[in-house]
Formats: structure tokens, C-alpha cells, sequence
């Protein structure tokens, strides 16, 4: 598969194929644009023609070209492994899938049948009533083979048979979540009702939500959970929407599938739905890699609605900015559309701050004038106000909470530390994104740019020995390109890569990254004054690290009132400050 893999980057440029995504500009060696992973007003997402890797400073997203289709796809390896192979018109000749994979491909296979077999359905007379039920919405065609929309007929075996004439196993029917067992028969899942296909970001189908024509009920059923579908873990219309969450850099959230629909074809795009279920933790970070604000466009009410006060909470805690859009007349946003979609356009452009929708809705003038509401209602707020994480925001709603209700602003402080929640576990990108501490980032960048550069390691080399460093990743890179450089006197970059492990080459890959932006635009002797100052800037903080030490050494010597050894101990002192100065 190795092999595989390599023909198929040998063939795809990495920058060309992140080019379609994202708008790069060439700046030296390097490729650099606005990152498709987090919002940003200054690029930080290099893309390397020469290593063949993408990388944002910002984010620290980072990978070859696999790596960008499974995060902007939200693609498996394997799945990854076999679109690019298309791509690249490589054909695939190794064992690679297991059984798993196999299985999931089945899986996908038959919800791309049955969604196709829906899709006809509905064009035929048998599918009238469906078609005229999606009219009467005042659906387009063009909306309508947008989001793939169907018609299931009223039959129990219309799609089991064409799957198992086209090789399918009844298990594999029922795994796939598009048929079911009834009294020992099998029978179709979905039958009578218009279907919505639910598809992933990548835009296979992974299941469907199906409703009836009528008032009957159950008004909804969806494709039960399988192994490609959960429905904690996908958001209806992401597929359709992601490309304009990111260009419009925030997403509207809604209830219902169908205001998903009317709301794109109002021309309002960067809508999703959650899938019939509350908003989960796992959907909003899907989201959150497109854009951190959101907008909410369903029923908040905090007091009555726990699903909707937990993903708000969910969501503030995550550090993403949330917004309510208030529907027009208190209806759906598919109702408002069909009236006059200019009212939803308008009402998605005024959406409100979260805190500023709470503070009017909680604090009605009956609320302010009864102290035992008020009282409550302040509880209420504080429960969200808790919940923000940057401080000038949370800061701002203090004030506006204390003028509402006229206290002050330090009893509100002094309340919500009392009742502070428990920090949630950093997650790994957040601490990865903490400032490194100006001894790393001197090492780190000396190694960097002297590897970068390849011309002044002579000089590292001797100038500087293993003792001082502290950074264990720039001392163990220092080690390997010390020994492959004193074996012939010389240093070939791409041998050393090759002689790194995957993890080690990653590692180097960024570091050289960086080093080539930062030193893209200097001369030789820039770059030697550089690299001749860092490695001076290593020696001088190795220097005061020493002069630290004994100065805690000389104040207990003094304490002890030990003359003699306060006297040995100002003369290394001395000494110390002898040799930084000479640096």
C-alpha cells in the first residue's frame, strides 16, 4: 500500500489540490492563505510544493495531502486513500481494507442505492402525492435534486428486492439501516414518505430521515444507528452548507429539515439542522472546524428547554460566539420563507448575542419589579454568564447584568466565583497553541533556521554543545544532525528527513516550515548574523540560569552568615558576569 500511497502524492500536487479550498499566494519556496480550519483575518496556513505538507501556525492543523481530505471531508484513511486514488487515476491493487472497512463500504453502498431509488420514485406517477406534498412547500425542482429528496413507496419490499438482485445480503440490508425484520420477513425501513437523505461532509449517504404525507404519526422516522450513522455525530445539510459556513464564517442552526431546505433556497446557505436530536458536543465541534459563531434559530427558552440550555452552555464553553436569530412571528423558518423569505434574510442578519437575548428575555419589567423572580432570574443568567470564556466578554455582561438589575458589579464578581464550574480538561490543540517559553522558541528556531539554511552548521556544531540545550526535541534534533553531519563532513536535509520515523519527520517538517518563512527574504550573511546571535542568546540564558542559581546559593550563605563561602560564591558570581559580557 505504501507504493499505492506515494504514486498517488507523486501525482497530486499538494498545492493544487488545497488551491481549489483554499486561495494561496505564492511567497518564497512556500504557498500561504487564509486557514479552511479556524477563522483568521492574517494567513498562517503555509502549504510546502516541496515537502508536499500543509500546516497552519495558527491552528496547528497540519499533514500531507491525506490528512487535508480527511479533516475537510470528515473521511476515514481508507476513504480518503480510495477518492484520492481517483483523483490521481491510480488503481488500488493492495489488501489494505480490512473487514471493518469493507463492511462500511457495503454500508455506504446501499444508502447510495437506496437514496438513488428514492430519487426516481419520486419522479414517477406513483410519487405524485410526494412530489405536490413538496410543491405545496413551494420547493424548486432544482432545490428538490439539491438535497437528493425522494419518494419511498408504500410497498415492504420495493427496495429489498433491488438491493438482493444487486448482491446484497438481507444483514447487510438491515446493517445499512434501510430495511427491517418483522415477523420473521424483511421488510423495508421507509415506507409512504418523502425522504431526506442525510449526508456526510465528504457527500455520501449515510442514512435518511423520512416523513409522511399526511397528519399521521409518527410524523418522522430516521435510519436507526449503524456503523456510518449517528446521529449525535452529523448535522443535517453540512454537506451542502460548509463551504459557505466558511466564507460567511458562521453557521445558522435550525430545528427541522425542511427549514434547512427553504432557508437555501431563500439563498441562506450556511444552514444545517441537528439532525433530530438536542445539539450534541460532538456536532458542534464538526462545526467549530468551519467557524466558531453560531446562530441559533429555534425556541431558547432556558427555564423550559434543557437540550437547548445544555448546547448553548456546550458551546459557550468551547470558547464559540453564539447568537439567536428570532423568527418572525414566533413560526418556523420554512414558514417564514414560503410567506416572504426576505423576513428570514433579514431576521438572520439581526441575530443578537446569546447574553443580550437572555438579559431582555429573563428580565421583563414584571421580573424586575418582584423580588423573588428577580432573584431567580439572576440565578438563571449567572448560570450562562459562568460559561464565557474570554474575559472582556464576560466582563461587558457583568456591567449590563448589574445596570438591569441595579447592584453592583463586585457582588455579582464575588457570586459567580462562588459558583464557579469546574474547568473542563484543555484539550490537546489548545495546549498545543500555549505560548512556548522564550527558551524553546530560541532553540527551536536556531535548529530550525541553521537546518533550514544548511550553511552555517559548522559553526552550531562547534559553538555549542548538547549540555546547552534544555529543549529535549531542538537537543535531540542538535544529536542526529551533528552524527550525520560529522560522517562526511557535509549534510544532505532529505537524507536526514529519510532517516527520521514518521512522528520525527512531521516534527522537523513544521520547524523547517517555519524556519523558511522566517528567513525567505534575507541575505547569507543575514541569515549567519541571525543563526550567530541565537546561539549567542542560548550561551547568555545558560549564563543567567548559573547566576540565578547562585544567587538563591549566596542569599542562605549570607542568611548562615558563612563569610568565607559568600565570598567563593561572589567570585563565580563575578566570573559569570565576566564570561556573558566576552559573549
Amino acid at each position: 500500500m505504501s507504493n499505492e500511497i506515494e504514486e498517488i502524492k507523486d501525482k497530486l500536487d499538494i498545492v493544487d489540490y488545497i488551491g481549489k479550498v483554499v486561495q494561496l499566494k505564492k511567497t518564497g519556496a512556500n504557498y500561504k492563505g487564509l486557514c479552511p480550519f479556524h477563522n483568521e483575518k492574517t494567513p498562517s496556513f503555509i502549504v510546502s510544493p516541496d515537502k508536499q505538507i500543509f500546516h497552519c501556525f495558527g491552528c496547528n492543523e497540519g499533514g500531507d495531502i491525506f490528512a487535508f481530505v480527511m479533516k475537510t471531508e470528515g473521511m476515514e484513511f481508507v476513504e480518503a486513500l480510495k477518492k484520492l486514488a481517483v483523483d490521481a487515476g491510480v488503481k488500488l491493487e493492495s489488501k489494505f481494507d480490512t473487514a471493518a472497512s469493507d463492511k462500511r463500504e457495503k454500508l455506504f453502498e446501499i444508502n447510495e442505492k437506496a437514496c438513488s431509488y428514492f430519487e426516481d420514485y419520486l419522479r414517477e406517477p406513483v410519487g405524485k402525492a410526494a412530489l405536490n406534498y413538496l410543491k405545496k412547500r413551494k420547493l424548486a425542482d432544482k432545490t428538490i435534486t439539491d438535497f437528493r429528496l425522494g419518494y419511498a413507496k408504500n410497498e415492504f419490499n420495493g427496495l429489498t428486492k433491488i438491493l438482493k438482485n444487486s448482491g446484497f445480503s438481507t444483514k447487510e440490508m438491515i446493517a445499512a439501516g434501510v430495511a427491517k425484520e418483522r415477523n420473521g420477513k424483511i421488510i423495508d425501513q421507509f415506507r409512504g414518505r418523502v425522504t431526506f437523505p442525510i449526508i456526510n461532509p465528504g457527500g455520501r449517504v449515510v442514512g435518511f430521515s423520512a416523513r409522511v404525507l399526511d397528519d399521521s404519526l409518527p410524523k418522522y422516522i430516521n435510519t436507526p444507528s449503524t456503523d456510518i450513522y449517528d446521529k449525535s455525530n452529523i448535522l443535517y445539510g453540512i454537506y451542502q452548507a460548509k463551504e459557505r459556513i466558511r466564507k460567511q464564517d458562521h453557521t445558522i442552526i435550525v430545528e427541522g429539515n425542511m427549514d434547512v431546505i427553504a432557508s437555501h433556497q431563500a439563498g441562506v446557505k450556511n444552514v444545517v439542522a441537528s439532525s433530530g436530536t438536542a445539539l450534541t458536543e460532538r456536532q458542534l465541534d464538526i462545526l467549530k472546524k468551519f467557524s466558531p459563531n453560531i446562530k441559533l434559530a429555534f425556541d431558547v427558552d432556558p427555564a423550559g428547554n434543557m437540550a437547548t440550555r445544555r448546547a448553548i452552555e456546550m458551546a459557550l464553553q468551547k470558547g464559540m460566539n453564539v447568537k439567536i436569530i428570532e423568527i418572525p412571528e414566533g413560526k418556523d423558518p420554512a414558514d417564514v420563507v414560503a410567506k416572504d423569505p426576505k423576513k428570514w434574510i433579514e431576521a438572520s442578519k439581526k441575530a443578537v448575542h446569546v447574553m443580550d437575548f437572555l438579559l431582555e428575555k429573563l428580565f421583563t419589567p414584571e421580573v424586575i419589579s418582584d423580588i423573588i423572580k428577580k432573584k431567580k432570574a439572576t440565578r438563571e443568567y449567572l448560570s450562562f454568564l459562568q460559561n464565557l470564556e474570554d474575559f472582556v466578554e464576560r466582563d461587558h455582561y457583568i456591567k449590563k447584568l448589574a445596570d438591569k438589575i441595579n447592584v453592583g458589579e463586585s457582588e455579582i464578581r464575588k457570586t459567580l466565583e462562588k459558583t464557579k464550574s469546574p474547568k473542563t480538561k484543555e484539550p490537546k490543540q489548545a495546549n498545543a497553541n500555549k505560548k512556548a517559553s522564550l527558551r524553546d522558541q530560541v532553540e527551536n528556531r536556531l535548529v530550525g533556521i541553521a537546518l533550514a539554511d544548511g550553511k552555517n552548521l559548522e559553526f552550531i556544531f562547534t559553538y555549542l554543545e548538547a549540555v546547552d540545550f534544555e529543549n529535549a526535541e531542538a537537543l535531540n534534533l542538535y544529536n542526529k544532525a551533528k552524527k550525520h553531519y560529522n560522517a562526511k563532513k557535509s549534510f544532505d536535509l532529505k537524507k536526514f528527513l529519510k532517516q527520521e520515523n514518521k512522528e520525527g519527520q512531521q516534527y522537523l517538517n513544521v520547524l523547517l516550515l517555519r524556519s523558511e518563512q522566517e528567513i525567505e527574504n534575507l541575505g547569507e550573511s543575514e541569515i549567519a548574523e541571525e543563526i550567530f546571535y541565537l546561539a549567542k542568546k542560548i550561551k547568555t540564558l545558560n549564563l543567567r540560569r548559573e547566576r540565578e542559581s547562585l544567587a538563591k546559593e549566596l542569599k542562605e550563605a549570607e542568611n548562615r552568615k558563612d563569610d568565607e563561602w559568600s565570598k567563593k560564591l561572589i567570585k563565580k558570581m563575578q566570573s559569570l558576569i565576566n564570561k556573558e559580557q566576552k559573549i
